[in-house]
């Protein structure tokens, strides 16, 4: 039987299967590359009006909901390596599964932690 979790609304099933993972982390990926781009277009605008208040208020949101979605997403991948490592029975599968999964912990705790420094670098040019 395989082992179910599920983490702020993402099910993640592992038994050396990672099919529901990506499944999960795709659709956090999908609303972080959305941040992205909207982050991307108020950028835009702040430059043409750096003073816009608005804009300064949308791009702190911004950076706060990217922020979250980052840090969900980091939360799902280190709950997948932590039930991978769990299930030891199927120890091949999940050394096989396992490397991928821990680079992209890697990946997105560096990204993580360059939007915090974006975002707190915003509040105090303030």
């Amino acid at each position: 039987m395989a082992n179910q979790m599920k983490v702020r609304g993402i099910t993640v099933e592992i038994n050396g299967d990672t099919t529901g993972l990506q499944k999960s982390l795709s659709k956090v990926d999908q609303s972080i590359k959305n941040t992205q781009s909207q982050l991307k277009d108020v950028e835009k605008l702040l430059k043409l009006d750096p003073t816009n208040t608005e804009l300064l208020a949308q791009k702190q949101r911004l950076l706060g909901e990217a922020i979250h979605d980052t840090k969900d997403r980091l939360d799902s991948l280190k709950t997948a390596s932590e039930k991978a490592a769990a299930t030891k029975d199927n120890y091949d599968d999940w050394k096989a599964k396992y490397d991928p999964i821990k680079e992209k912990i890697s990946e997105t705790t560096r990204e993580l932690k360059n939007l915090r420094i974006c975002s707190h670098r915003r509040l105090s040019n303030r």
